[in-house]
């Protein structure tokens, strides 16, 4: 083999790996310099990762849904996808309705955040509550589980996220892919993730 074929190879193999990079590190770009934002509402769940540094678990009030609350379509099974409508009016994301499929147009002041149902009842398993006797119960896994935080902040932020002060604002865009944008704490931005 020749000098030329060898800087050649070695030419197109660094640039066949710098697009694949560049594409994933743009499609995070892109999602997070979207314009549609949602707030969504935090609850109580070590916030340490021995290679990142300090993070935050979070879990989400609409992670678990009833029929009696959401609109739940009737074709859901466990273990797909399925795409949360949203009203984004007021000060925290609610959800309006849960489906199987990408919804068609959406209306003024409502976005999508797309998750993955980890299990479904079907309203077989009847809830205690006496206020939603047969109500279907929806269990959700959604991407954004946990995130990143400055070193040695990561318990404060546990702390207000056990008090339910914490919120995360999400960046959505018209497929439903989600990426943490920041992070407020009793209404106030107090942290934005760098595009970089």
């Amino acid at each position: 083999m020749t000098r030329t074929r060898i800087i050649i190879g070695i030419t197109v193999a660094v640039l066949f790996q710098t697009t694949i990079l560049s594409q994933m590190v743009l499609g995070q770009v892109r999602l997070l310099n979207s314009p549609i934002e949602a707030v969504l509402k935090t609850r109580p769940v070590d916030p340490r990762d021995i290679f990142r540094g300090d993070y935050v678990i979070l879990n989400y009030e609409m992670e678990q849904l009833r029929s009696d609350q959401v609109e739940i379509a009737d074709n859901l099974k466990a273990d797909q996808d399925i795409y949360i409508v949203l009203s984004l009016t007021s000060p925290y994301a609610t959800p309006l309705k849960v489906l199987a499929s990408p919804p068609g147009q959406l209306e003024a002041g409502q976005a999508v955040i797309r998750g993955t149902l980890n299990w479904f009842d079907g309203g077989e398993n009847p809830t205690t509550d006496t206020d939603c006797i047969d109500c279907k119960n929806l269990f959700i896994n959604l991407p954004i589980d946990s995130y990143f935080v400055p070193e040695g902040t990561g318990t404060d932020i546990e702390e207000y996220r056990n008090e339910r002060a914490l919120g995360v604002i999400v960046a959505l865009n018209e497929d439903g892919d989600a990426a943490i944008k920041g992070l407020m704490l009793d209404g106030r931005k107090v942290y934005d993730e760098p595009l970089f």
